[in-house]
């Protein structure tokens, strides 16, 4: 079971990398003018690497939901349009 947890959190964290890496900013509607979009990217990023900090020091199930966090952020901002990106099957 954990060495799964392993592989499923290393393909994740290879997924959220490269969506982070091709990640572009999409044009939400005018409603949204005010939403800060960048410090939720930040977060994204943050998630990312303290799951590969968890991962590497054996907290693979931290590690996994961490990664997992950030992947939520980022379908929340390509689902409202804020940015576009294609995400890597893993499987």
């Amino acid at each position: 079971m954990n060495d799964e947890v392993e592989l499923l959190t290393e393909k994740y964290i290879s997924a959220v990398e490269s969506a982070i890496g091709e990640l572009t900013l999409g044009k939400p509607g005018p409603e949204a003018a005010t939403i800060k979009i960048e410090p939720v990217i930040d977060a994204a990023n943050r998630y990312l690497t303290d799951a590969q900090y968890y991962l590497n020091t054996g907290k693979k199930a931290t590690a996994l939901a961490s990664v997992s966090y950030a992947e939520g952020l980022l379908d929340a901002l390509k689902i409202m349009g804020f940015v576009t990106f294609e995400w890597k099957r893993i499987g």
